[in-house]
């Protein structure tokens, strides 16, 4: 089979059969860096560990049950296998055909893969999203455990440092009581060179464990980061909170759960048992009376570091909710800059910022001041326990129960068993502020997702366009309702003029119709599905939504222009920009496509902001439109020409239902909606509607009209 060929889009025709959310950057990433002319079963085994997906392994064919799985042959290329025929063919589907072939070439070619989804799913009758965990910890410790074997190689590395550390108190112990008091220096040489190996081999086990715990924070890193981002990507756009600062403080906290498991301390937890031993070690060299010393003081700072942590907890999760408050401000007043200019409101903010900084100031002040206390009754404690270890050592050196070497031995083992201990402090204050930080992310885990409480969301192959709102009401947070329908029947193939005046709740219904809203009651139906029952992948490619203010990224043009689609080449983006009349101005700019765009369209018009959304549209060829004043912010001219092209796509078969205040988009509808009052005031053909608003007002507010009941 020649490379490759067809595979790309066989995973992503199985995954969306199987409904799986695909991640399309680990798929061309890993296709990317594939070798030529691999064998199929290498290319798959690359593909899965890509995609965390399970391989049958090569003695397992697929059959009937198991459709639809993945088939390649080098005729054909890769395909997804989809059924069998009562012959006993099994019918194959490519990127470019469908054939049948025999169960003997099929047993040659068949490939069965489990998504991980799908292994979640065996043995589980409880619902929750598709491909998403339900809390940020759940995934953690899932993820921890594909390094369990690197954790016990470095486990036993610790294991390995802890023994030699017996060596240099052994070595201690032996000089003082038989090397000086003999004089014997070949013994002393003997010793020396024992000592000297021992503490390289502990060097050696140091390194090792650490680039163990490297390659384990590392691979946890990049798996829980993606994770997390992946997962605001999933959320529903209704369910984020109104402060977008907030939000990023909140995600900003992993970096407070990243210090906490890649800093030393984690090899202070791992150090902590090793203390017991190094007890025992006391006991067998010195005395029972001379180890007691430093477990009293071992546990009485182990108990002041318990005592304090729920104050370092409450200190912690003050200071990320100030952080996160003035993280707010900040992008607040960064992205209005110019509004706060223009308004002369500096002050205003500056004020703000004022008082949450002085907030942040005070809580950091106590805390810092809690957690100095600490480490001073640490070093203290560390400091008693050499007095009083020295002071019961030399006491039974005197009854002579004791040598002189096993004190200066158990004196360099204690410091072993209380180094772990003095640094509580700093691992309970780490500690604290990652629990802050778990929990702000936890917050975000807590939020719907798209396709909240479905686990395998549909994918339809097509989707008509019939829209049906039955009894929905919906309302921003904390606000009465922006939109009440009690019934509203759209009809696939139907073009739909949505008017009213601003804030009437036109884009509230627009957004509800594409999804990205879902009601607190009632339901959204589109080709009699729950919109939220349909895998957010599929509305996006059926169902082309152009928002009212259209967000660019920083980047280029061409990539503000692809977002979320593969390249179609030159010749279509050109075609496409010649059809909207965005040629223009990417002609008009010495880099063209390559243009560098700042974040936010900064240095676009918003005629051209307006203009490249509208483009971007037409390239994702979606069959149905769902358009939010696509030309308010452009001149007569550039407005005509996107008309021509809507009315183009009209006659396409492309169904269109647009929100908008221009007379000149109506000839291109054959129905009206009216919205005011956060309902639907008015329903009806276009020139019925158009006729009865050219009436004059009644006195009376009139009830909702239905002019064509049949729809």
């Amino acid at each position: 089979m020649t490379n490759h060929n067809g595979l790309t889009w066989a995973i992503q025709h199985l995954a969306r059969l199987k409904g799986e959310h695909l991640d399309l950057l680990k798929l061309n990433t890993c296709l990317a860096d594939m070798q030529d002319n691999l064998p199929a079963r290498q290319q798959l085994t690359l593909v899965c560990e890509a995609l965390d997906a399970e391989l049958a392994s090569e003695s397992v064919v697929p059959e009937a049950v198991d459709l639809p799985f993945l088939y390649g042959d080098s005729n054909h290329g890769w395909g997804v296998v989809l059924n069998q025929d009562a012959s006993g063919q099994w019918l194959v589907r490519s990127e470019k055909e469908e054939f049948t072939t025999t169960a003997e070439a099929l047993a040659a070619g068949a490939f069965l893969i489990k998504f991980q989804s799908e292994q979640t799913w065996i043995g589980s009758t409880e619902a929750g999203d598709s491909m998403l965990t339900k809390s940020f910890i759940q995934f953690a410790l899932g993820t921890i455990k594909h390094y369990k074997a690197e954790l016990v190689e470095a486990s036993l590395a610790s294991f390995f440092i802890g023994v030699l550390a017996f060596t240099t108190s052994m070595f201690s112990m032996q000089v003082y009581d038989r090397v000086i008091p003999t004089r014997s220096e070949y013994t002393l040489l003997i010793l020396s060179l024992g000592v000297m190996l021992s503490i390289l081999f502990e060097l050696a086990m140091k390194y090792a464990r650490s680039k163990l715990m490297d390659y384990v924070v590392v691979g946890v890193d990049s798996r829980l980061s993606r994770e997390i981002f992946h997962r605001l990507l999933q959320l529903r756009v209704d369910q984020l909170p109104p402060s977008v600062g907030s939000l990023a403080g909140q995600l900003r906290g992993y970096e407070q759960l990243r210090a906490f498991y890649t800093s030393s301390t984690m090899f202070t937890l791992i150090d902590l048992p090793f203390g017991i031993i190094f007890l025992l070690g006391m006991m067998a060299i010195g005395s029972v009376w001379v180890a007691l010393v430093p477990l009293v003081f071992g546990v009485l700072s182990i108990l002041i570091g318990v005592a304090s942590r729920q104050r370092i907890n409450q200190f912690s999760m003050d200071s990320a909710a100030y952080s996160n408050a003035k993280t707010g401000l900040l992008v607040e007043a960064v992205e209005g800059v110019e509004t706060i200019k223009a308004g002369s409101g500096g002050w205003k903010f500056l004020a703000r910022w004022i008082a949450v900084n002085s907030h942040t100031i005070k809580s950091d002040s106590k805390m810092r001041g809690f957690i100095e206390g600490i480490g001073y009754i640490s070093a203290m404690t560390q400091q008693l326990s050499y007095a009083g270890l020295v002071i019961v050592g030399s006491m039974l050196v005197m009854q002579g129960s004791m040598t002189m070497g096993a004190l200066i031995a158990c004196s360099i083992l204690s410091g072993r068993v209380l180094a772990p201990i003095l640094a509580l402090p700093g691992l309970l204050v780490q500690q604290g502020q990652a629990m802050a930080a778990l929990k702000g992310i936890e917050a975000i885990y807590q939020l719907k997702t798209d396709t909240h409480g479905v686990q395998r969301p549909l994918v339809p192959d097509h989707l008509q366009g019939h829209f049906k709102i039955v009894s929905a009401k919906f309302a921003y947070p904390g606000n009465p309702p922006a939109l009440v329908v009690a019934n509203l029947n759209i009809q696939a193939g139907e073009n739909i003029a949505i008017l009213g005046p601003i804030g009437a709740g036109k884009s509230t219904l627009l957004r509800l119709l594409s999804g990205l809203y879902v009601p607190q009651e009632g339901q959204v139906l589109l080709d009699g599905l729950d919109l939220s029952h349909i895998s957010r992948q599929v509305i996006s490619q059926k169902v082309g939504y152009l928002q009212q203010d259209h967000r660019l990224f920083q980047g280029t043009l061409r990539e503000n222009l692809l977002i979320g689609m593969p390249d179609p080449g030159d010749t279509v983006i050109k075609q496409a920009m010649e059809r909207t009349g965005m040629i223009n101005f990417v002609s008009a700019h010495p880099k063209g496509l390559d243009r560098p765009i700042m974040e936010g369209g900064k240095g676009l018009s918003g005629g051209q902001r307006q203009l490249l959304a509208f483009t971007r549209l037409i390239l994702c060829n979606p069959d149905i439109l769902l358009l939010d004043e696509p030309t308010a912010s452009m001149d007569d001219e550039q407005e005509r020409r996107c008309i021509r092209v809507m009315q183009e796509l009209v006659k396409a078969g492309k169904m269109l239902i647009v929100v908008t205040h221009k007379p000149n988009i109506l000839p291109l509808v054959s129905r009206i909606i009216i919205v005011a009052g956060h309902t639907i005031a008015m329903d009806g053909p276009r020139d019925a509607v158009l006729q009865r608003l050219s009436q004059p007002a009644t006195a009376q507010p009139a009830p909702p009209t239905v002019l064509n009941p049949a729809i």
